[in-house]
């Protein structure tokens, strides 16, 4: 990251060693990029870094397979222009620069795996003179304080003793190693800031699937340490205060899984379980991101994208959230029952449960987890009082049901598991007083339909069950009023839709519409108040080789709707394409609908009094996995999504 036209906004410096090329990325308001130039170096870029500790010129540069170092200078637009080089016998990778002699003028420390032992370079006139501090070979290493005089001293890592050794600044810029610590485990990244702002530099390595610190102190004994285990192994990490609270973060990248980790800081010496917060494809490289008024990471993949993670503090016209590697299942709730909205999803990667909650201006500031034993496709949020609420998570076709029960103020977080008896077809809750709430299932076992109820009171759960039919059934839903069941039923050479009440299953089935039975792919159906009358209106999309249907069947009629297969109106190929809620202020709940294959999402119209549909475009979207849509200001209502394209969660501003 760099600032080469010197503007209010940081820029980027992109190196690709293979075709020794250089791509100036020019940054603007908001991290945007606006501009993109490339230029040629007559060698390849290992690794490079300001002189000076700024995102200004000069640079410092190693080329390892040139076994060179230098300094060029950015123009304007970010052309570089070689100034001073020194070539050398082995070959220099890792660098890092500080002023050792106090004469006002950073000098460079070279090592790497390959290069002979620690190496200094210092400026005299148009050249650099490099002296030589040891030999051997000494992976990295890094200027520190390390006995508090003002002075760097220097750590490096010794590849044959498997030890960091210590090297003392004499205040005149003359090295002798003073001490040796083992360390058997080789370190992926060294290096040196104050952690705990203590005043006092710590050294920070990475090794193996560990995060070390070494606490700087007043007698320099580097006793004080600490090992944060992760989940992946850290090929890169970074530094940096995140979540802007004043605590130095921790995130690091793993090049084998392309992911980005991050540790927030709980306070100065403890951290937060790590969360993931981007996977993406080909991920290479990670560094901290500083711009006006944006702080985050910034990371590179080898395809050439530049992602960036940045705090959000508004709602634009589109955000996307990145706090997951692969979100799928998403809902929202209302933590405090205050009219903002909050939101939770599953992350497929790690099968948690993840919930946001929002702050008073609307900016995402809490996080939340739960481990769940199953990647669940549907989460329904059991909205009951301020500061509690049940999250039950389930998947069509499957038998688990897990329930979430959160208090987010107190940091408590419980879940229930229970079993359907077969593969749930519909899933409703609904809250019967303060103390009991029950959870409705449709399920099939073998050929029969049948419907169970879980119910909440006393702190547990009982369950109860009975046959509906014993029939061959495509699909069901399940009303709200009045508990009714509806289901598409194989009946002699029909399809017909079947509708009966628990209550009274021993009476024939009332049937509302027969279709002849073709070459039927698939039934999706909804029962809900569509027609805003409180009575249950079943709507079903059915589709064919060569069509598509929609029907609608109310209390006193039932329609057919036949649409071309090419026009992809009714195409619906999951319950989870399906939304029903309001979409504008002061709004009527209304059904929208994903056609995955147009990548759109439409908001169904009922005209004629129910007996016709008028479709709405609401928003385009890219590939979705699951979706609702809410006010997420005070202003506008949002489409939210999981997109599976870029791995995050999509919230998008609703323009009809």
């Amino acid at each position: 990251m760099v600032n080469f036209n010197n503007d209010a906004y940081s820029d980027f410096i992109l190196f690709n060693p293979n075709r020794k090329e250089v791509l100036a990325v020019t940054g603007s308001i908001n991290g945007e990029i606006i501009e993109r130039k490339k230029f040629f170096l007559p060698f390849e870029v290992s690794s490079f870094l300001p002189l000076n500790n700024e995102s200004s010129t000069p640079y410092v540069f190693t080329s390892r397979k040139n076994r060179m170092a230098g300094l060029y200078e950015l123009n304007n637009n970010g052309k570089p222009n070689s100034l001073k080089t020194a070539d050398f016998n082995s070959y220099p990778e890792f660098i890092n620069t500080a002023d050792v002699d106090a004469d006002g003028k950073n000098e460079i420390i070279i090592s790497g795996g390959a290069f002979n032992g620690i190496s200094l370079l210092y400026q005299e006139g148009n050249k650099l003179v490099e002296k030589n501090i040891i030999g051997g070979a000494y992976y990295k290493a890094a200027f520190i304080d390390l006995n508090n005089d003002g002075y760097p001293d220097i750590a490096g890592y010794d590849l044959m003793n498997r030890s960091f050794s210590y090297f003392y600044n004499n205040s005149q810029g003359e090295f002798r190693k003073v001490r040796s610590i083992p360390v058997p485990e080789k370190p992926a990244g060294i290096k040196t800031f104050d952690l705990n702002l203590d005043s006092y530099e710590d050294l920070i390595f990475s090794a193996g699937y560990s995060i070390n610190i070494w606490y700087g102190d007043f007698r320099s004994s580097y006793e004080n340490t600490k090992r944060i285990e992760t989940n992946y192994k850290p090929d890169k990490y970074i530094y940096g205060d995140f979540n802007k609270d004043g605590l130095i973060d921790l995130a690091y990248l793993n090049v084998e899984h392309s992911l980005i980790s991050i540790f927030f800081a709980k306070n100065e010496f403890d951290y937060y379980p790590e969360i993931i917060y981007l996977k993406q494809s080909g991920l290479r490289d990670i560094i901290p991101y500083y711009s006006r008024f944006i702080d985050g990471i910034a990371a590179l993949s080898n395809e050439g994208e530049l992602h960036t993670i940045t705090n959000l503090s508004s709602f634009t016209e589109d955000v996307n959230i990145s706090i997951g590697a692969k979100p799928n299942a998403i809902s929202f709730f209302d933590n405090e029952n205050n009219g903002i909205t909050d939101f939770c999803f599953i992350d497929e990667y790690d099968k948690k449960i993840k919930f946001i909650v929002r702050d008073n201006t609307g900016i995402p500031a809490s996080y939340f987890s739960q481990q769940l034993f199953e990647d669940h496709d549907k989460i329904i949020s059991e909205n009951h009082k301020a500061g509690e609420k049940n999250y039950i998570c389930f998947s069509y076709n499957k038998k688990l049901i897990e329930v979430v029960k959160a208090d987010f103020s107190n940091k408590k977080i419980s879940k229930t598991v229970l079993y359907s008896p077969g593969a749930i077809w519909d899933l409703k809750v609904r809250r019967e007083n303060n103390d009991e709430y029950k959870i409705f299932i449709l399920y099939k076992n073998g050929e029969s339909l049948n419907f169970g109820v879980f119910s909440y009171r006393d702190l547990k759960f009982s369950f109860s069950n009975q046959l509906i039919d014993n029939i061959k059934v495509f699909d069901a839903s399940l009303g709200l009023n009045n508990i009714n069941i509806n289901y598409w039923a194989e009946k002699k050479d029909k399809l017909s839709l079947l509708k009966r009440e628990p209550g009274r299953v021993s009476e024939l089935a009332e049937e509302k519409i027969s279709l002849l039975k073709y070459d039927i792919k698939n039934i999706i159906s909804f029962t809900g108040d569509l027609l805003s009358m409180d009575k249950d209106v079943v709507f079903s999309f059915i589709n064919e080789d060569e069509r598509n249907y929609a029907v609608i069947s109310t209390d006193t009629f039932s329609t057919v709707i036949s649409k071309k297969k090419k026009s992809g109106e009714f195409r619906i190929t999951s319950k989870n394409n399906l939304f029903f809620g309001e979409t504008r202020f002061n709004g009527l709940k209304k059904l929208s609908v994903y056609l995955p294959e147009k990548n759109i999402i439409n908001r169904l119209e009922f005209i004629q009094k129910g007996k016709n549909i008028a479709s709405t475009k609401l928003a385009d979207t890219s590939q979705l996995g699951s979706f609702f849509i809410k006010n997420m200001t005070l202003k506008y209502y949002h489409l939210v999504y999981s997109n599976i394209e870029k791995g995050c969660i999509t919230i998008k501003r609703l323009k009809g």
